[in-house]
């Protein structure tokens, strides 16, 4: 979203004239600039996902410049818009902690049972055996997986549809989720203002 000034007053005009090599329309202004993990930037980025709302387009550039997609809409096409929120779950949240659980106890079974039967060779830093050392690191490894699967942000997703076209673009939980909205309102708002200067120009 672009910086408005002190006081509630009208937004300088931006000195933003392309964004990653695709120029701005006469008459044509930024409103907001989003990322999926951060929500909105005073500035575009040079690199990795960011979507463009502007008076008269939507832009969306997917991975890296080059490396991805570009999506330049014109918002008299846009149809609809939908929104698919995150959502986390709370029985698979109890799988993962019985998952954490299990591996943990899997470790301490094979870790004493591969001790009792198989004499490794002992590490003398710590006093422990290769073997139950491999297991635990196997555990730690599986528990960091599992957590951050089970504990990260859900993932969501903005869809933009029209006659015969429609792209996604995703966006993480907390701050980008609540800022989405404000994204998708002014896309409509300035759709709907664009189409009154039409119908009064062709009036």
């Amino acid at each position: 979203m672009l910086p408005e000034s002190f006081g509630g007053a009208p937004a300088p005009e931006s000195y933003i004239t392309h964004v990653r090599g695709v120029a701005l329309l006469a008459g044509e202004k930024i409103s907001h600039l989003f990322l999926p993990d951060e929500g909105f930037t005073p500035d575009p980025p040079a690199s990795g996902r960011v979507l463009v709302a502007t008076n008269q387009r939507i832009l969306a550039f997917s991975l890296d410049e080059g490396k991805g997609e570009t999506f330049i809409v014109p918002l008299e096409d846009l149809g609809a818009v939908s929104l698919k929120a995150g959502t986390r779950n709370p029985a698979a949240l109890f799988q993962g902690i019985l998952l954490v659980v299990g591996a943990l106890f899997i470790y301490l079974v094979l870790a004493y049972w591969l001790t009792g039967r198989f004499q490794g060779p002992q590490l003398p830093v710590i006093n422990m055996d290769a073997g139950a050392l491999m297991v635990l690191v196997a555990a730690v490894l599986g528990t960091f997986y599992i957590g951050r699967h089970y504990f990260a942000k859900e993932a969501g997703a903005v869809t933009f549809q029209g006659a015969n076209w429609e792209f996604s673009f995703p966006y993480l939980g907390g701050v980008p989720g609540e800022q989405i909205y404000e994204v998708v309102n002014a896309v409509f708002a300035d759709r709907r203002s664009g189409m009154d200067v039409a119908l009064n120009r062709d009036g």
